[in-house]
């Protein structure tokens, strides 16, 4: 009986630390921080009077979400997001690293716009705009909505 039980405790060690690596290290959750070096953290109304003068938006909630409804004008980047690695390929924002751009997400516990955003700023864009509280924000602004 005490050698089944040790037999039984030896596997559980063996496969403690496989199930230890199926755990995301990288997820984080809860609130993002209330600013991003380099770049402006705005409110929704701010990216409203930033869109009419040209600014470019980026989504980088899921394809599914961006589907169901975006800010007018988005381009969903979710694809150019590696939350794994908390990376994003910054091709996709274009070669103008003057151009106003706006990265959001879901809301202030996105943290896929998080890293977008900080990817932005390394790549050298100078005018990163953060809509922190993101489509939540804007959605319940009643502003404009693209299907």
């Amino acid at each position: 009986m005490r050698w089944i039980t040790l037999t039984r405790l030896a596997r559980v060690l063996v496969l403690l630390p496989c199930l230890a690596m199926t755990v995301p290290a990288f997820a984080q959750t809860g609130e993002t921080p209330a600013t991003l070096d380099g770049a402006k953290t705005i409110a929704a109304a701010d990216a409203k009077a930033l869109l009419a003068k040209g600014a470019k938006v980026f989504d980088v909630r899921k394809k599914a979400s961006f589907a169901d409804g975006h800010i007018p004008g988005a381009k969903s980047a979710s694809a150019a997001v590696n939350a794994n690695d908390k990376t994003m390929d910054t091709a996709i924002l274009g070669a103008d690293k003057d151009a106003v751009i706006i990265i959001h997400g879901h809301g202030t516990d996105g943290w896929s716009a998080v890293y977008a955003v900080k990817a932005a700023v390394a790549a050298g864009f100078k005018n990163v705009n953060w809509l922190r509280s993101g489509w939540a924000d804007w959605s319940a602004s009643g502003f404009p909505v693209e299907n």
